[in-house]
């Protein structure tokens, strides 16, 4: 796990050093997009460091959030209309998660429908602390961490995926020419790690 650790805070180093100093459009659409996927980078690096520290049941706890920031990111970018952004502002915005992936699916297939199928019930039940959180806290009849090398792996894979798509939705909003090369070698690189 050490490794995969040691991988995520790479990762969240050079997502900042890409993302260094690009300029956003003064649109709304581009602002609030930006805030949701600054969210999902700021939140991988956390899940990294509540990880090493082996405080894993808070690094779960923000895997949903994660998650959520970088469909909500997607969905502003993509979909929003002036009344959405009017409400984000007033924080009355309530519109259905389930919603949000089936509008951006709607637009472009970017296979959240199936993320959502697939991990929401247990990414709600790691934050709300279900069944999920509180079986991983019983370890042969003792309260202790109980969460497994490879969940964790898996987690820590999970928010870095989500932290480098944000970093690539960051570079096409700034319309940054190097921001966006900066994103391609780090895909590049984390392609070749994964080979």
């Amino acid at each position: 796990m050490d490794t995969v650790i040691n991988d995520s805070f790479e990762l969240s180093r050079k997502i900042n050093d890409c993302l260094e100093g690009i300029q956003i459009p003064n649109q709304d659409s581009h602002l609030f997009s930006t805030l949701f996927h600054n969210i999902v980078v700021e939140y991988q690096r956390s899940i990294a460091v509540l990880t090493k520290e082996a405080l894993y049941g808070s690094a779960c706890c923000l895997v949903r959030p994660l998650f959520e920031s970088y469909v909500k990111g997607l969905w502003f970018y993509k979909c929003a209309t002036e009344n959405d952004f009017l409400m984000l502002r007033k924080d009355k915005f309530k519109k259905i998660f389930n919603d949000l992936v089936k509008d951006i699916e709607n637009i472009e297939n970017l296979g959240l429908i199936k993320a959502k199928e697939r991990y929401w019930r247990n990414l709600n039940s790691l934050t709300h602390t279900g069944t999920a959180q509180l079986a991983r806290r019983i370890y042969n009849n003792e309260i202790r961490n109980a969460y497994s090398n490879d969940f964790m792996v898996q987690t820590l894979k999970f928010s870095n995926m989500y932290a480098l798509l944000s970093c690539g939705e960051l570079a096409e909003i700034s319309s940054s020419e190097s921001c966006q090369k900066q994103f391609s070698t780090i895909c590049s690189e984390m392609w070749a790690k994964f080979k």
